[in-house]
């Protein structure tokens, strides 16, 4: 039977991070955990993990993240980045590291040699000039905001080979692996809020230019927290109509709700689990 209590501390996966900024400002940083380069053993189930350090920085960027996976030899015209991870908000921003997780079935089951592209787009804010408007107490002199947009997209090249190992997220974000990931760092300095627009009222995160360098090695996932991610994404499969892996058999129609209830109420709500791509 699976055990709901232990996946739903997922949402707070035992990690290390450094100290981060209060109320979100400061450093803020994405990072891919898995797909990693190197060589890793066919899978039927294939893991999609991200690390968001200091989380409540990067939801003040209204993050999206798209990802795609297919064989490296695909042509061009035929990748698309039809998978979103981040849909303009985190569901969880608390915390120091907060991650988002999501499967791949049947799909690197072969051996072959793959691409995984991610893409995140994001907004920030500036101040150009003042200008006069009107507010309750009469004409005032308001700093006009400025909304910009910028994205950046990432590939990431690796095998799967027969006798090769399954991917180990513990060994990964180990010392002497943590730095060979994909990554983007951020710092906020500032918020400010639109006038008008879309983003009118909103907080919008001003990031200090030059780019930060980023620091995956802040994060590292423990033997339990692993664990619990594998047991995540083998749930969420196991709710699916036609699961790709074996499941448990079903005990009980009332107490398989219940966990089916959970784990759909958990897959919406926090974490996004069982997508395919075909």
């Amino acid at each position: 039977m699976f055990n709901i209590k232990a996946r739903l501390l997922a949402l707070g996966l035992v990690a290390s991070l450094g100290a981060s900024d209060a109320a979100g400002l400061g450093f803020g940083e994405v990072d891919v955990v898995f797909p990693r380069n190197g060589t890793f053993g066919p899978m039927t189930l294939t893991p999609i993990v991200f690390a968001f350090q200091n989380p409540a920085a990067i939801d003040q960027l209204y993050p999206y993240v798209k990802y795609g996976l297919w064989p490296a030899d695909l042509p061009t015209g035929n990748k698309t980045l039809s998978t979103k991870l981040v849909d303009m908000h985190l569901p969880n921003t608390t915390g120091p590291v907060s991650f988002l997780q999501a499967s791949i079935a049947n799909t690197l089951n072969t051996e072959n040699e793959w691409e995984f592209v991610w893409r995140m787009d994001w907004t920030n804010c500036s101040t150009l000039t003042n200008t006069t408007s009107d507010d309750e107490r009469g004409l005032v002199e308001k700093p006009e905001v400025t909304v910009g947009k910028s994205w950046i997209g990432h590939s990431i090249r690796f095998t799967t080979e027969k006798g090769a190992k399954q991917p180990n997220l513990t060994a990964l974000t180990a010392s002497d692996k943590c730095g060979d990931t994909s990554a983007l760092a951020f710092n906020v300095t500032k918020t400010l809020r639109p006038q008008s627009g879309y983003y009118k009222g909103k907080k919008c995160a001003v990031l200090e230019s030059p780019t930060p360098t980023a620091a995956p090695c802040k994060v590292s996932i423990a033997p339990a927290a692993a664990s619990s991610i594998s047991s995540t994404l083998t749930a969420g499969q196991c709710i699916a109509a036609t699961p790709a892996i074996s499941c448990p058999a079903k005990e009980g129609g009332a107490v398989i709700n219940e966990v089916t209830s959970q784990l759909k109420w958990w897959a919406i709500g926090v974490l996004l689990v069982g997508k395919s791509l075909i």
